[in-house]
């Protein structure tokens, strides 16, 4: 066999140094986006790495000693189903916009669930009059939870409305109250302030939804935009920040003080609160779609612009191994969900803090975290019908935390007029 010969020594250092100047480059690269990257996140308010022991880190350490880890689907932990695969994360917008009420309410509360078994992105959307328990205060409004765990904070002086302290104590009752009433396990939050919202929006060059006539002209008429009106006709139209964000807390319905029916059902026929959380949803899913299509200035853009508006218990080192996913989770499929689903409910008018309040009363327990927990992981869960859970009636108003309760009367029960003027 003929013995190759090797290539000259001058081409061999040519070969061998070009590879040095890939590699070099690639470094290079790879090191200024590190840096860039760490300087984007520097811009927002990190829970978890202010304090570890606020949180437990997203691994299968979470499952506790008495429970077997069963790498096929969710586990109860604790008595919630958790599944390694699935990241569920808690997406809060609070209206802490009102002058008289600096801490706010969870105006909005979405469930995003990366769902890597399924390979589905989800997004579950809890109705905010939703009547149930919240641990140590009654029962009261779903979108009181916030406020009241926030403005225990406050109450006691270890924080200001709307800092880091206050507004994760608000976040941790949500989700201790999700987790009570509905049995899933919820990994992290990001609460976003009022003001956000527009600019994500903005940024991305606006969202394309599709409204009613109607709510075209309430948009119009109350959402403070500065641009071109909306057409008065049903269909697909583009929104900016400011009607996006509109159109997202419409839920107006009966009748005003003329007699006149103010009633704005939305594309879907649904109004009240169900119609208000269908709309968030379908910008929610719009954003999503620009975000797929956005180029990288523009989401680094987005990203400069709300991160010091953001809190979150995530912590920077979480985000950075969750960046690898973004492209994959990005291009999963979306499926929506709302808790609780359409006729599982009725709407009583109940006494919340001596005041009447249009409520979402849950008629079947049991369907409702059944109903919940299959959408999140399908057939991969063991039963739960034997999921210990808090139970609501409509005539429990009890509260453990009288000075919370009363301070929060306002705020807990309908204030229509703070929502379409």
């Amino acid at each position: 066999m003929k013995k190759q010969k090797k290539p000259p020594l001058k081409k061999r250092y040519l070969v061998r140094n070009i590879l040095i100047l890939v590699l070099s480059l690639a470094l290079l690269v790879g090191g200024v986006g590190c840096i860039y990257v760490d300087n984007v996140l520097g811009k927002g308010q990190f829970v978890g790495d202010q304090n570890s022991v606020l949180n437990e880190p997203i691994t299968a350490s979470t499952v506790d000693s008495g429970t077997k880890y069963n790498s096929k689907g969710a586990n109860q932990v604790n008595g919630l189903l958790k599944d390694e695969t699935v990241t569920n994360i808690l997406v809060i917008g609070v209206d802490d916009y009102q002058k008289d009420d600096p801490i706010g309410r969870s105006d909005s509360m979405m469930l995003l669930s990366l769902d890597n078994r399924h390979k589905k992105l989800k997004i579950t959307s809890f109705l905010r009059d939703t009547y149930l328990a919240i641990p140590g205060n009654g029962s009261n409004k779903l979108n009181a939870a916030y406020h009241f765990g926030a403005y225990s904070a406050v109450d006691s002086g270890k924080a200001k409305a709307g800092d880091i302290t206050s507004v994760n104590d608000g976040a941790q009752l949500c989700i201790k109250t999700l987790e009570l009433n509905f049995g899933m396990y919820i990994d992290r939050y990001v609460v976003i302030k009022d003001s956000v919202f527009d600019d994500v929006v903005n940024t991305l060059g606006g969202v394309d939804v599709n409204i009613t006539a109607k709510e075209a002209g309430l948009i119009n008429c109350y959402s403070g935009s500065t641009a071109e009106k909306l057409k008065g006709v049903d269909g697909v139209q583009h929104l900016d920040g400011a009607q996006a964000h509109y159109f997202g807390r419409i839920r107006q319905e009966g009748y005003d003080e003329n007699g006149k029916n103010i009633t704005a059902p939305n594309v879907y026929g649904h109004y009240g609160d169900v119609g208000r959380a269908e709309r968030q949803r379908m910008v929610v899913t719009s954003l999503v779609n620009k975000f797929k299509s956005s180029n990288l200035k523009t989401l680094s853009d987005t990203a400069t612009k709300v991160l010091f508006k953001v809190i979150t218990n995530f912590s920077r080192n979480e985000v950075y191994s969750l960046l690898p996913q973004v492209p994959t989770v990005m291009n999963y499929p979306m499926k929506q969900n709302q808790v609780p689903a359409e006729g599982n409910y009725d709407t009583p008018v109940i006494s919340i803090g001596n005041q009447s309040a249009d409520v979402v009363q849950i008629k079947d327990n049991q369907r409702v975290v059944k109903d919940a927990l299959t959408f999140l992981y399908e057939s991969d869960m063991p039963d739960v019908s034997k999921v210990a859970l808090a139970g609501t009636t409509g005539t429990d108003t009890s509260s453990k935390n009288e000075d919370s309760s009363e301070a929060t009367v306002k705020t807990s029960t309908d204030d229509t007029s703070s929502d379409e003027e």
